[in-house]
């Protein structure tokens, strides 16, 4: 099976994860992203157990520390990432760090893997990073066209694109998965497929592990985990332990299935299709709105749609381009 591919179901999976993450840190979800972070970490260690048996033995010392910090990074990219989508719209949030998320791939790759790349899949993967930053722009409630007219004064006031509430964590957690993947992919290119992805858990859940030492974050463990264990806990907390369970499972196949197109691939390339993720965020936010409203509710109007269409169509050139 090809890595584009095994990336391309990859992220439509992430796609449906990171949405129903969305509705679960809304109201009445896990309010702390440490705590969220700590259950897809053991979910994560779970899966690990199962994979020991097949593949599990000790790497060279660069390579296990390599392995170890990537895991680490990314456990930390996760809480920012889980903070950010706690305050703004998932498909802003999503699109916002995934679009920068290929850009600090691709510097990485270049300067520690020295990957090279054709004409063609350096115009697709820029397609793709433009196409995910338009869908990140928030033009306020108006969209770009009435934001265009004030920008050239025909209209009283001025108003920017509305991308600063979400930058100040979009942007580190952008960095952090930059590093992470990059160091992913040296491990891969050192290691077999599933000894690498067992080492890269194992840094994950140690991290998490320590997060726990703060005493909010075992308080806000524990209340969580208490609420779980209600024998006559409401028909609302049970629908968002199934909504919970289900996005963890699309999470737990989407992390699997892009670590595999990873180690077949580019990590640039891989990273750049990660633009496909955010159109279908947007398609599915679209339905939701119209069909859960009380799950989950974001502004569209017909001037936000349609830059959102413009967005998917320049990521779905990209998409032709580079596969």
């Amino acid at each position: 099976m090809s890595w584009f591919l095994v990336a391309l179901i990859a992220y439509f999976l992430n796609a449906v994860a990171m949405t129903v993450d969305k509705t679960l840190l809304k109201k009445g979800g896990i309010e702390n992203p440490v705590v969220y972070t700590f259950y897809i970490a053991a979910l994560g260690s779970v899966l690990m157990i199962f994979i020991i048996p097949f593949g599990f033995f000790l790497p060279s010392p660069i390579v296990m520390v390599a392995a170890l910090l990537a895991g680490a990074v990314f456990a930390w990219a996760l809480v920012l990432m889980f903070g950010a989508l706690a305050k703004d719209d998932a498909t802003r949030v999503t699109a916002a760090i995934g679009g920068l998320v290929p850009v600090f791939v691709f510097i990485l790759a270049w300067f520690i893997l020295e990957e090279a790349f054709s004409l063609r899949q350096t115009i697709a993967a820029v397609l793709l990073i433009a196409g995910a930053f338009l869908m990140s722009l928030d033009f306020q409630t108006h969209g770009a066209w009435a934001w265009l007219k004030k920008k050239l004064g025909l209209t009283h006031g001025l108003e920017l694109p509305h991308i600063r509430r979400v930058l100040w964590l979009a942007l580190p957690a952008a960095a952090l998965f930059g590093v992470a993947h990059t160091l992913t992919k040296f491990v891969y290119n050192s290691t077999p497929f599933l000894n690498g992805f067992i080492w890269t858990r194992l840094g994950s859940l140690v991290v998490v592990l320590l997060l726990l030492f703060s005493a909010k974050n075992r308080r806000d463990l524990k209340n969580s985990l208490r609420k779980n264990k209600k024998g006559k806990s409401s028909a609302a907390q049970k629908k968002s332990g199934l909504r919970f369970l289900f996005g963890q499972a699309c999470g737990g196949a989407s992390a699997l299935l892009q670590q595999y197109a990873i180690f077949l691939g580019s990590v640039a390339l891989v990273n750049a299709v990660s633009g496909v993720q955010y159109a279908v965020v947007f398609i599915l936010v679209v339905i939701l709105s119209k069909t859960a409203p009380k799950l989950l509710k974001e502004k569209l109007t017909r001037e936000v749609v349609i830059q959102k269409v413009l967005a998917i169509v320049i990521i779905a050139a990209g998409l032709y381009l580079i596969r």
